[in-house]
Parts: C-alpha cells; sequence; structure tokens
C-alpha cells in the first residue's frame, strides 16, 4: 500500500515499542508515502483492505456529507451580528422530544458571549442594575449590550460591542 516493502522488515519497525523508539525517523518516510496520494483515496484503499478508517473532514465537509444532511445535523440561524449561522444539531434524536428535528420547538441562535449575564444576575440572583454595574465596572463580568441595526455598516454590525468589562474592552464602535 505504502510501495515502500523495505519498511516491512527493518528490525527497528517490526514492533509498536520499537516504531515508537524510532519515531523520529519512521514519520518522515510515512509522511512521504500519505502525501502521494489524497485522503480519499487512502480511504478507499485502507477501506478495501478491511482497516478500520475513515476521512477527517472540515467543518464544512462534516455539514454537507450524505449522513449529516439525511439525520439533520446542520441547524441555520439569522444571527442579529453574525448573520447567517450553520451550527451542529443535537446527534441523539428522540422520537418524541420536541427539539429532535429543529422545527418542533423554538430554537435560538447562539448567544453573543454575555447577552444573558445581566438578565440572570437581575431575575435569577435578585441583583439590582447598579450592582450588575458595578460588577461590569470592576470587570468581573461583562454585559452584552447589543448593537442598534439601523446604525452600523457590515463590518460594526459583526463586531462585538460591549460595555463595561475590564480596562480596555470599551464598546467598540
Amino acid at each position: 500500500m505504502l510501495n515502500k516493502p523495505e519498511l516491512a522488515h527493518v528490525e527497528r519497525f517490526l514492533t509498536n515499542e520499537a516504531r515508537v523508539s524510532a519515531r523520529d525517523e519512521l514519520i518522515p518516510l510515512l509522511d512521504e508515502a500519505f502525501v502521494s496520494k489524497s485522503r480519499d483515496e487512502w480511504w478507499e484503499e485502507l477501506g478495501g483492505h478491511g482497516f478500520p478508517c475513515g476521512p477527517v473532514r472540515s467543518v464544512k465537509e462534516s455539514f454537507e456529507c450524505e449522513q449529516a444532511v439525511h439525520r439533520g445535523m446542520a441547524l441555520e440561524f439569522e444571527h442579529s451580528v453574525a448573520g447567517r449561522v450553520t451550527v451542529p444539531a443535537h446527534p441523539i434524536k428522540y422520537s418524541k422530544s420536541p427539539v429532535s428535528d429543529g422545527r418542533s420547538a423554538k430554537l435560538l441562535p447562539p448567544p453573543m458571549l454575555g447577552e444573558h449575564t445581566e438578565e440572570t444576575l437581575t431575575n435569577l440572583l435578585g441583583m439590582t442594575p447598579s450592582e450588575v454595574e458595578t460588577l461590569e465596572d470592576d470587570g468581573i463580568v461583562s454585559c452584552w449590550r447589543g448593537v442598534d441595526q439601523s446604525t452600523c455598516n457590515d463590518a460594526q454590525r459583526r463586531r462585538n460591542r460591549w460595555r463595561g468589562g475590564s480596562k480596555g474592552s470599551a464598546e467598540a464602535a
């Protein structure tokens, strides 16, 4: 397969322990062999000889592969800052779960970092807005304040806009 039959008889490559010891020598030899074919050619050849293997896919390829499409593994959202985003769906599909298909329940796009901080601190922990502001001023938390879409260009829309937080994290313009 590797077109390097001489390697099969080299004593320092015969056992796993020996190969580990000779790793610095072996890896370049294997690299040289593996660049001779594409990922898909190796997958077909190795799989055809019974080796358990599969391709390492890019994120884009993972969402587009036949199995992922069939199982509905990609969910698309319109995000207020990032635009159209694709995120992985939950890999386990329950027959009676409203979230199993991404259509039966209201799904929301991923939140911005800090988007729910103020809501959590005030509604769940009973903090006052001034207490939350003190935490922000002290750099302990940052609260997402959103972007007024009508006054931003595309570049500004994609930037995080923060109020408070650590020094130097002032609101981007």
